[in-house]
């Protein structure tokens, strides 16, 4: 009975904030200020995640490369963030919701971008290559968060061009 006890304390701690923030997890109710998840027609998909930790030197960067014929499963870096790297994607963040809701642009190549609130109120949307037209189309914010992850993440030499 006591080992049992001991299973479901340990059980409850793995699953809570705090063990979140001991062992640098990023979940969705774990430190995760938003998602964004990138489609490429001819590349793998790369996931971002903007992970805050109660410590602000602890912040960090979640990339995540999907597997394809090459990887057996999913590759995960995490990367380490000044307070001056993460308080500018903050600011790119809150510029990259200002997209235009109605976009209706779309192609048979390119890419797709989704971008996932997870702080706050929930909210997602994808849109198709916004580097295409970024500004008439209203996406030049989130355009620019992208190009700012994917520099940081340091990924186009192994992971091809983003588009």
């Amino acid at each position: 009975m006591r080992r049992l006890t001991i299973l479901i304390a340990l059980f409850l701690f793995c699953s809570s904030g705090a063990a979140a923030e001991i062992f640098g997890i990023c979940g969705p109710r774990h430190g995760t200020v938003f998602a964004l998840q990138i489609w490429r027609a001819f590349h793998g998909e790369i996931d971002f995640k903007l992970c805050a930790q109660a410590e602000p030197e602890l912040n960090f960067l979640l990339v995540t490369r999907d597997p394809d014929e090459s990887n057996k499963g999913d590759d995960q870096t995490k990367v380490p963030l000044t307070y001056a790297t993460y308080q500018k994607l903050l600011t790119l963040y809150e510029n990259a919701l200002h997209y235009n809701v109605k976009d209706e642009a779309g192609g048979l190549d390119g890419s797709t971008w989704c971008l996932e609130t997870l702080n706050g109120p929930y909210s997602k949307a994808c849109f198709w290559s916004p580097g295409f037209n970024s500004e008439d189309r209203g996406l030049k914010g989130l355009d620019k968060l992208g190009r700012e992850l994917w520099s940081i993440a340091a990924t186009e030499q192994r992971d091809g061009p983003l588009y």
